[in-house]
């Protein structure tokens, strides 16, 4: 049993530090303001090319669809760890007025002959409109549950807090000046019943009409070296 809830909470940490990322969020109570730019272009084909501690991988929208009166940009690949067999999952983007929504899809995994599945979710990634220093928060519950006789249903809880740091910024990334970017940092708090609470802290930098230029965690540092709108 010690054993499944150590795999169940490595799958559970490995999927929210997914981009950071973030289900029921309690920010949507909140209405949305009207945005004051284009912060992540969304069009079937975008994609941008990122490099990450000196490994480059594309991050492309390949397709959109339609929910109720939302409309999802699904990405090829969106920053999931897939070492030990852990899986991988599918991320889409919306945008309604200045708030940017990042939706992932369940997460389907098999790590030491345990197959299982982590629920998915969807969070509030940006608001556009805040001003510095002003912040939103959310918080959800993602459920691991295995193919094994007898192992129960593990929860863990997340908040979340966004930070805007700075507007109107100018960022040298590559070589590259990128004018217009918004920097924020996000900081998840995740806690299992049993275990010790433990916390990660993303920052980004989002330039108008260009999207992600570079994110930083720790040690971990990722930059845009070219990207393709459509």
């Amino acid at each position: 049993m010690r054993k499944i809830k150590s795999i169940a909470l490595l799958a559970l940490l490995m999927s929210s530090s997914l981009f950071i990322s973030c289900s029921n969020d309690s920010d949507n109570e909140n209405t949305a303001e009207t945005s004051t730019g284009d912060y992540w272009p969304t069009a079937v084909n975008n994609q941008w090319v990122m490099d990450q501690n000196g490994t480059e991988s594309t991050m492309k929208i390949v397709s959109s669809e339609k929910v109720n009166d939302d409309t999802y940009f699904k990405f090829n690949q969106f920053s999931l760890a897939q070492d030990g067999g852990l899986g991988s999952a599918t991320a889409a983007i919306k945008k309604v007025k200045g708030d940017y929504f990042i939706k992932i899809a369940d997460v389907i995994y098999n790590a030491n002959g345990i197959t299982g599945k982590t629920s998915g979710y969807e969070f509030i990634f940006l608001k556009d409109y805040l001003e510095v220093n002003k912040t939103w928060t959310g918080s959800y519950t993602q459920e691991t549950s295995f193919d094994f006789p007898g192992v129960p249903v593990i929860k863990l809880n997340v908040n979340y807090t966004g930070t805007i740091l700075e507007k109107g910024a100018t960022a040298t990334v590559n070589s590259v000046s990128y004018k217009d970017v918004i920097k924020f940092k996000f900081l998840m708090e995740t806690k299992m019943e049993g275990e010790t609470a433990s916390s990660v802290t993303v920052e980004y930098w989002v330039a108008k009409d260009v999207g992600l230029i570079k994110m930083t965690s720790g040690s971990t540092v990722s930059e845009l070296v070219s990207y393709s709108l459509k």
